[in-house]
C-alpha cells in the first residue's frame, strides 16, 4: 500500500516544484531543468506541455551557444530541436484551453526554435497572439499555480523575436513599431533571463534604429534617441548584472556595438549644435537647437544632463573597448581604438568650442573636459603599437590645455614614427598600416611651426626652423625619383615648378599651401631671432616666396594673407602689402550678408589683424584719416557695436541703490575671445588714438585714454585680481597742485593723484644696477577699476588735418579710401572725425558682465513641417507703416527647421590654445602693463609729466606683482626665469622692468633732469642689454656726452663760496679740453667734468695724453658707438630708424662720414615706410592668427 501512496501526484508538491521551475528557468540553471521537469511531471501531470516547453528551452539555450572550437556539435543541436516542434505543436494544442499559460510559453519556445533555424515566417506563425499578462490573468481566475517569472520572460522573448522577424522578412514600418513599442515600456530586470532577454530586445531595438535613420532630422534623432535612453536607463537599474558568457550566444547582441552607437548618437546630436529640449512631452520632439530662446539657467541644466550622460557612455563604452582589446603585434592596428580617439577628440573640439561655456561643462570646465580627453588618450595608447593617431591627438589636446613642452614630446614622437614608416614604405613599396598618411603629417608639422612661433621663445623659434627642415625633407620625399635637382623654396625656376606639380599630385592643395605657409613663417620669425645678421634679408625674401606661393595654392585663406602681408611691410614693400590685404579684405565683405549672419563672426574676428595691418600701412603712406577709418571699419565689420561688446543691464533709476534692473546684461563677442583676440581689439584702439594724436594733437589724444582703459576693463575684466603693491604717498608740506590733466586721469582710475611734488631717488640709487625692489609686498591692492560711465567724457572731437605748414586744411582731402560694402562710403574728409569716439562711447557704456543673456522661454514645436511660424519682427512703429524687413517679405516670417549640415572641426586646424593659469595671468597683466606705458607716453607728449609719471608707476607695480608671484611659486625664482619670457608671454620680468625703467628715464629727459634719465636707462639695460628704447635713449645722452652738451657727470650740489677764495677756486676749475683729432679747444662756457678738477692745468696742455674728461668723452662715445652698432645688427633694431640715425650720428662724430651717409640713406629708406606704431603691435602672436 505505501508503494501505492507514493505514486499518488501530490498538489502542494507539485505547485512547490513549479515555482522552483519557474525559478530555474528565470536563473538560467538548465542543468537543473530536467530533474525539476521530471518532479513536476510526476505531482502535477496536468502540465506536460509546461515541462515539455522547460526541457526544450534548455535545448535550445546550449543550442543558441557560439563554438567555441571547430569540433563543436552546435549544428547537430539545432538540427536536433526540429524533433521537438511536432511534440511542442500537440502539447499547445492540448494546453491552450486549460493552461493557456503554458501554451504561451511553449509557443515562445517554439518561435524561439525556428528563429534559430533562420525561419522567420514560421517563427511569426508561431508566436503567440495574446499578451503574457491576459494569460497569467486568466490562470489566476483557474486557480491553478501560474509561473509568473518565466511569462514576463517569454513576453520580452516574443517581443525580441517578432520584431527580429519582421526586419528579416522586410517588413520596415511593422518591425519599427514593434521596436517602439518594446521600448515604451520598460521591460523588468529582476531575474537574470529577463535581464538577458531585455537587453537583447533593448540592444537589437537600439542597432536598428541607428541602421535604419533616415535623416539627420531632429524627429528622426529624437526616435531613435528614445530607444538608446530606455537602454541606458535599462543599465542603470541593472548596473550590478554579470556580465555575459564569454562563450556568447547567438541571439546576443555586442553591448560594446551598442554603447559604440550610443555615443555615435550623443556625437551626431553634439556635432548638430543640438541640446536636449526642456519641453519634450514626446519622443518625437527630445532635441532643440542650441540657438532656441530659453532662460539661462535652464540652458546650462539641460547642457549640464547633455554633457554628464555624454560622459557616462565615454566611460561605459571605454571600459568594455579596452578590456576586449588586446595588445596588437607590430603589423597590426587597433582601428576601432583610434576611431574611438578621434571621436572623443571631435567632440571635445566641440565642448571647448564657443557654443559651451564653463558653466555648461560642469565642474572643471573646459580644462576638466580637456583633462579627461587626455586621459581617455594615454589610456588608449597602452592597446595600440606606436599609434601616430593617437600621438597627433596628444599633441592638439595638451597644446590646447598650453602644456606646449608635452605637445611638443608627442610630436617629436610623431615625427620619428613617421620617419620609419616612411622609410619602411620606400623600402617595401607598401605603406604601413594605421601611419598617417602624407596630408595629414604635413599639417600636423604645420600647426608644431605655428605653435612654436605663436607661443614660444629664441629657443623655440630655432626648433621651428628645424621643423621647417622637416618639412622640406618630407616635400623632397614625394618627389618622382626621375626629377632632376630641386629646390622648395619658391623661387620659381623651371625645377621648382615640375617638383611642385609632381607634389601637388600627391598632397592636397590646401595641405601644400599650408606647408609653404609654415616655412614662410618660421623662416620670417627666425629672421627677427637670428644673430646672422647677413642672413636676414636672404630669410625674409625666402620668405616672402614661400608665402606667395601658399597664396596662390590657397587664396581664401587669412593666415596666409596675413602673414605675407606682414612680411611685405616689415621689407618696406607697403604697396604690396596693401594691395594683399584690400583683395582680402574686399573678398570678405563681398559676402555681404553671410558674414552678418554667422552667429559667432569667426571670419570677422580673424580679419581684425588685417585691418589693422592696413591702417599701419596707409599710415606709413602719411594716409592718417584713411588709417583712422580703417581702425573704425575694424569694429563696424561686426555691425552694431552690442554685437561685439555685448549691452549693459538697464535700470530704471540712475541711482544704484534704488535702482531696479530692467534687463539683464547681454554678452557680445568679446565674451568669447581669447586673451590675444582682445590684444589685437586694444592695439587698434591704441592706433586709433595715435593717429588722433598726430591729426588733432596731444591733447586731443589725451582725452580718449578714459576710454582705452575703459576698454581694457571690458576686455580683460576688473584688474582687481593683480595683486599690487600700493606705495603710499609721500608725505609732503604742502598740498599738490593738482597737474592740467589730473582730472581726466582721476576720472580712469579713481586712485591716482597727480602732485607737483614728487620724492625722487638719490642718484647714487639711481646709478646702481642691482636690482632695488622687495620681492614681498604686505600693503594693500589699489583699484584700478577704470571707469565706463559715458558721462566722463566730454563733447565728440572734431579732428582737424591741417597742412605742411600747419595751417588747417580748407579743401577735401584726396588721401586713398578704402570702399567698404559694409556701410555707407563718406566722401567727404571729415568720415573719420565723425566716428572718432563713436567706438569710444559704444566700449565705454558696454561693461563687463558677468551674466549671459536671458531671454523670454519659447517653446519650439517639432514637427515634420520644414517650416515654422515665428513671431512677428519687432519694429518702433506699427507693422503697416513699414515696409517689411529685408528678405522678410512674409510677416510674420517662417523659420526652416530642416537639420543642418554640421561643421565639422577641421583636424588639421590647431584650436586656440588656453594658456596655463599662470602664463594667463602673465598675458593679462603684460597687456594693463603695455596700456599704461601707452597712456604714459601720451601724457609725456601732452606736456603733462606729472600724469605720466603716476602711469609709470601704476606699470612699474604691475611688474613687481608679477615679479612676487613668479617667486612664491613652487620653483621658485632665478635669473633665467626672470630673463626668458617663457610660454605665451609676449615679454619676460625683465623686459618688462627695461621698459618701465625706460618710460621714467624719458620722463626724466622732458624735465631737464639728463643724469637721472642716464641713471634710469643703465638700470633698464641691467635688466634686458637689448631693449631698443633704453639703448637709443641712453646712447643720445652718451653723445651729448661727447659733445659737451652735457657734463660727464652729475656737477655736485654749488656750496656758497667764502668771498676771499671763490675766485681762485673758479679759475682753476676751468680746463681747456680738446676733441679727439682736433687741436681746437672746446667752448669755455661749457662746464668742465668734474674728474679733472684739481688737477695741474699742465696736463691740459699735453697734446699726446688725452685728459681725462677727454678720456670719459670718447668713452661714452665709443660706449654709445658699440650699443647701437649691436642693436642695429639683431631682430630687435635692424628696422628702427631712430636707431640708425642715432648710429649715423655716432658715425660722424667719429669722422667716419662715409659710413654715416650709409646709415643716413638707410634711415631714409625706413622713414618712407615707417608706420605710426610698430608692425609687431599688429597681432601678439606674430606672423600668425
Amino acid at each position: 500500500m505505501s508503494g501505492l501512496v507514493k505514486k499518488v501526484p501530490n498538489p502542494e508538491k507539485g505547485a512547490r516544484y513549479i515555482g522552483l521551475l519557474d525559478a530555474a528557468l528565470c536563473n538560467g540553471s538548465w542543468d537543473e531543468v530536467p530533474e525539476l521537469a521530471r518532479k513536476v511531471e510526476k505531482h502535477a501531470p496536468q502540465r506536460k506541455c509546461l515541462t515539455l516547453a522547460a526541457r526544450t528551452e534548455a535545448q535550445a539555450a546550449s543550442a543558441s551557444r557560439r563554438p567555441t572550437s571547430a569540433s563543436s556539435t552546435t549544428a547537430t543541436s539545432i538540427h536536433g530541436l526540429s524533433e521537438a516542434v511536432p511534440k511542442l505543436l500537440e502539447a499547445i494544442s492540448q494546453a491552450e484551453a486549460q493552461h493557456p499559460d503554458d501554451a504561451f510559453v511553449a509557443r515562445a519556445c517554439l518561435a524561439q526554435i525556428h528563429w534559430i533555424q533562420e525561419a522567420p515566417l514560421e517563427a511569426l506563425q508561431a508566436l503567440p497572439a495574446a499578451s503574457a499578462s491576459a494569460v497569467a490573468s486568466h490562470d489566476a481566475e483557474k486557480g491553478g499555480p501560474a509561473t509568473l517569472g518565466w511569462l514576463e520572460v517569454c513576453e520580452v522573448k516574443a517581443a525580441y523575436i517578432r520584431a527580429a522577424c519582421l526586419d528579416a522578412s522586410g517588413s520596415q514600418s511593422e518591425a519599427r513599431e514593434s521596436y517602439q513599442a518594446a521600448v515604451s515600456r520598460t521591460p523588468g530586470y529582476r531575474t537574470p533571463e529577463l535581464r538577458r532577454w531585455t537587453e537583447r530586445l533593448l540592444g537589437r531595438a537600439c542597432v536598428y534604429t541607428v541602421k535604419k535613420l533616415p535623416s539627420p532630422s531632429i524627429r528622426d534623432l529624437s526616435e531613435t534617441y528614445s530607444a538608446f535612453k530606455a537602454w541606458g536607463e535599462f543599465w542603470q537599474r541593472a548596473a550590478s548584472s554579470p556580465s555575459s558568457d564569454p562563450s556568447g550566444n547567438l541571439l546576443d547582441v555586442s553591448r560594446r556595438q551598442v554603447w559604440k552607437a550610443y555615443y555615435d548618437l550623443l556625437s551626431t546630436v553634439l556635432q548638430h549644435d543640438l541640446i536636449y529640449s526642456p519641453y519634450s512631452n514626446s519622443p518625437s520632439d527630445a532635441f532643440i537647437f542650441s540657438n532656441t530662446i530659453l532662460p539661462q539657467e535652464q540652458r546650462t541644466t539641460v547642457k549640464q544632463r547633455q554633457r554628464s550622460e555624454m560622459c557616462r557612455v565615454e566611460t561605459v563604452y571605454e571600459s568594455l573597448l579596452l578590456e576586449e582589446t588586446k595588445f596588437p603585434k607590430a603589423s597590426q592596428s587597433n582601428s576601432e581604438v583610434e576611431e574611438w580617439t578621434t571621436q572623443v577628440v571631435s567632440n571635445w573640439r566641440h565642448f571647448t568650442g564657443l557654443e559651451w561655456t564653463d558653466s555648461d561643462l560642469g565642474e572643471g570646465g573646459r580644462n576638466a573636459v580637456s583633462r579627461a580627453t587626455v586621459d581617455i588618450l594615454y589610456r588608449a595608447a597602452t592597446k595600440t603599437f606606436h599609434s601616430t593617431p593617437i600621438l597627433r591627438q596628444l599633441f592638439t589636446v595638451h597644446a590646447a590645455l598650453g602644456e606646449f613642452d608635452l605637445a611638443m614630446h608627442a610630436f617629436h614622437s610623431y615625427v620619428e614614427i613617421i620617419d620609419k614608416a616612411k622609410a619602411r614604405a620606400e623600402k617595401t613599396g607598401k605603406q604601413q598600416i594605421g601611419s598617417d598618411d602624407n596630408d595629414t603629417a604635413m599639417l600636423l608639422a604645420a600647426d608644431a611651426v605655428r605653435l612654436l612661433c605663436r607661443y614660444g621663445d629664441r629657443d623655440q623659434a630655432e626648433k621651428a626652423n628645424e621643423v621647417s627642415s622637416i618639412i622640406v625633407r618630407w616635400l623632397a620625399q614625394l618627389q618622382p625619383t626621375t626629377g632632376g635637382a630641386t629646390q622648395i623654396n619658391g623661387n620659381g625656376n623651371g625645377h621648382t615648378r615640375q617638383t611642385s606639380q609632381s607634389v601637388e599630385s600627391v598632397l592636397k592643395p590646401e595641405t601644400l599651401a599650408t606647408a609653404y605657409r609654415a616655412m614662410g613663417i618660421s623662416k620670417a620669425h627666425w629672421a627677427h631671432t637670428t644673430y646672422e645678421s647677413a642672413e636676414r634679408t636672404s630669410l625674409l625674401n625666402t620668405a616672402v616666396d614661400q608665402l606667395r606661393h601658399a597664396q596662390k595654392l590657397d587664396p581664401s585663406s587669412i593666415d596666409t594673407v596675413h602673414a605675407l602681408a606682414l612680411v611685405l611691410a616689415e621689407t618696406r614693400d607697403v604697396p604690396a602689402a596693401v594691395e594683399v590685404v584690400r583683395s582680402a579684405l574686399n573678398g570678405s565683405v563681398m559676402l555681404k550678408g553671410q558674414a552678418a549672419s554667422e552667429q559667432h563672426h569667426e571670419r570677422e574676428r580673424r580679419l581684425l589683424s588685417l585691418w589693422h595691418l592696413l591702417a599701419l600701412c596707409l599710415s606709413a603712406q602719411d594716409k592718417y584719416d584713411t588709417a583712422a577709418q580703417i581702425c573704425d571699419a575694424a569694429y563696424k565689420q561686426f555691425g552694431n557695436s552690442s554685437v561685439l561688446f555685448g549691452e549693459a543691464p538697464k535700470q530704471q533709476s540712475l541711482d544704484p541703490e534704488k535702482s531696479k534692473t530692467l534687463s539683464r546684461a547681454t554678452p557680445g563677442i568679446v565674451d568669447q575671445m581669447e586673451g590675444s583676440e582682445k590684444e589685437s581689439i586694444l592695439q587698434i584702439r591704441m592706433t586709433h588714438i595715435h593717429l588722433i594724436e598726430l591729426m588733432d594733437g596731444s591733447d586731443a589724444a589725451v582725452d580718449l585714454t578714459d576710454s582705452l582703459l575703459g576698454l581694457y576693463s571690458r576686455l580683460f575684466g576688473n584688474p582687481e585680481h593683480v595683486r599690487i603693491a600700493e606705495s603710499r604717498p609721500p608725505k609732503t608740506a604742502a598740498t599738490a597742485t593738482p597737474s592740467r590733466l589730473g582730472g581726466t586721469l582721476r576720472s580712469i582710475t579713481g586712485s591716482i593723484r597727480p602732485r607737483s611734488a614728487r620724492s625722487r631717488r638719490s642718484s647714487s640709487a639711481g646709478k646702481t644696477t642691482v636690482r632695488q625692489r622687495s620681492l614681498t609686498s604686505t600693503e594693500s591692492a589699489g583699484d584700478l577699476r577704470p571707469s565706463t560711465n559715458a558721462q566722463s567724457i566730454g563733447p565728440p572731437i572734431s579732428i582737424t588735418v591741417t597742412n605742411e605748414d600747419g595751417s588747417p586744411s580748407s579743401k577735401r582731402h584726396h588721401h586713398g579710401h578704402l570702399h567698404l560694402p559694409f556701410h555707407r562710403h563718406q566722401h567727404n574728409g571729415t568720415s573719420a572725425r565723425t566716428s572718432a569716439t563713436s567706438i569710444a562711447e559704444a566700449k565705454e557704456n558696454a561693461k563687463p558682465n558677468e551674466h549671459n543673456a536671458v531671454a523670454a522661454q519659447v517653446t519650439q514645436e517639432s514637427n515634420s513641417s520644414p517650416q515654422q511660424p515665428l513671431k512677428e519682427i519687432e519694429h518702433n512703429a506699427a507693422h503697416g507703416d513699414l515696409p517689411p524687413p529685408p528678405g522678410h517679405d512674409e510677416q510674420p516670417p517662417v523659420q526652416d527647421v530642416r537639420l543642418p549640415t554640421p561643421h565639422p572641426a577641421s583636424a588639421s586646424t590647431l584650436p586656440e590654445s588656453h594658456l596655463l593659469p599662470m602664463h594667463e595671468r602673465r598675458q593679462k597683466v603684460g597687456v594693463l602693463i603695455k596700456t599704461w606705458l601707452f597712456v604714459a607716453g601720451l601724457y609725456l607728449r601732452a606736456d603733462s609729466a606729472e600724469d605720466a609719471e603716476n602711469a609709470v608707476e601704476r606699470a612699474s607695480k604691475l611688474v613687481e606683482s608679477l615679479e612676487v608671484e613668479i617667486g612664491s611659486g613652487g620653483d621658485g625664482i632665478n635669473a633665467q626665469r626672470l630673463f626668458e619670457k617663457g610660454w605665451g608671454s609676449s615679454k619676460s620680468i625683465d623686459e618688462l622692468w627695461a621698459d618701465v625703467w625706460s618710460a621714467k628715464a624719458h620722463i626724466a629727459s622732458s624735465r631737464q633732469q639728463p643724469f637721472e634719465a642716464i641713471a634710469a636707462f643703465e638700470q633698464a639695460l641691467s635688466y634686458y642689454p637689448d631693449h631698443s628704447a633704453g639703448i637709443i635713449g641712453l646712447s643720445s645722452l652718451l653723445l651729448d656726452i661727447y659733445e659737451q652738451r652735457i657734463p660727464a657727470e652729475e656737477p655736485l650740489p654749488t656750496p656758497q663760496p667764502a668771498a676771499t677764495t671763490s675766485g681762485s677756486l673758479i679759475n682753476e676749475a676751468q680746463p681747456s679740453l680738446t676733441r679727439p683729432n682736433t687741436a681746437t679747444s672746446t667752448d669755455p662756457s661749457r662746464r668742465p667734468s668734474l674728474v679733472s678738477d684739481g688737477r695741474p692745468q699742465q696736463l691740459a696742455l699735453r697734446k699726446k695724453d688725452p685728459t681725462p674728461a677727454e678720456l670719459n668723452r670718447l668713452a661714452a662715445r665709443d660706449r654709445a658707438y658699440m650699443l647701437l652698432s649691436n642693436l642695429t645688427k639683431l631682430g630687435k633694431g635692424w628696422d628702427d630708424s631712430e636707431a640708425w640715425s642715432m648710429l649715423a650720428r655716432a658715425h660722424e662724430l667719429s669722422r667716419e662720414i662715409g659710413k654715416a651717409k650709409q646709415a643716413l640713406w638707410w634711415v631714409v629708406e625706413l622713414e618712407d615706410s615707417k608706420p605710426v606704431r610698430p608692425w609687431k603691435e599688429v597681432s601678439p602672436g606674430g606672423y600668425t592668427l
